[in-house]
């Protein structure tokens, strides 16, 4: 059962639940690997955690209530999995240190944009592992998802005025962990904060993130 490609995300939340376990492989499968490539973090082996989850799935195929909510069961699945993957390497990490870098897919840029790329994203994965779960999971729906407030309460089965209050302090503790990390960088490399934030901007022009923007 191999992983599928990541294809972005539909506004439509709720589903009933399929007729079978493979037709729910067949429509929900690419959502869920694009779940699982924004929670997971950067060393998440993809292919590996999708059919942990759909394993998880169909163990519990035959006790499942259909409410409506099909696809807020599956990405509380999903969530749960990701974290628990993550929680796995960050103790890999502990023994083997940290390889994330060197992970990363080779975009075809020159020598220095691509090594600037990847310490911009390497410093977002790391302010993203320093917020706390719940947080994490509406800061990724919400900034890299694109999707609305009112719709992550009802994919994550919170209240609304809760997905509000969890993303408004996931925005302020990433940023300010972002902060810390790049002032570690300018310690490093002799740089004035400002120069070295100049510097990630450009590298992440194509950026998805809504720091500035109210929430909807």
């Amino acid at each position: 059962m191999a992983a599928p490609k990541q294809v972005p995300g539909p506004t439509l939340v709720r589903a009933a639940a399929p007729s079978s376990f493979a037709a729910a492989y067949r429509d929900h499968a690419a959502r869920v690997a694009r779940w699982v490539g924004h929670l997971g973090g950067l060393e998440c082996d993809l292919e590996d955690v999708v059919q942990e989850v759909f394993l998880v799935v169909s163990r519990k195929w035959a006790t499942f209530r259909d409410d409506g909510n099909f696809t807020g069961w599956l990405f509380g699945i999903t969530r749960k999995i990701a974290a628990n993957q993550r929680r796995r390497l960050r103790w890999r990490r502990l023994w083997d240190g940290d390889h994330a870098l060197a992970g990363l897919r080779w975009e075809g840029l020159d020598a220095d944009a691509e090594l600037e790329r990847r310490r911009v994203v390497t410093l977002f994965h790391r302010a993203l592992d320093r917020l706390p779960e719940k947080q994490r999971s509406v800061f990724v729906l919400y900034e890299l998802e694109g999707m609305s407030t009112p719709a992550i309460a009802e994919l994550t089965q919170r209240n609304l005025s809760t997905v509000k209050v969890q993303l408004t302090r996931a925005r302020q503790h990433f940023i300010a962990a972002y902060q810390r990390l790049l002032r570690r960088e300018c310690e490093g490399e002799g740089l004035e904060l400002s120069q070295l934030a100049q510097r990630v901007v450009a590298a992440d022009g194509q950026s998805p993130l809504r720091l500035g923007k109210k929430p909807s």
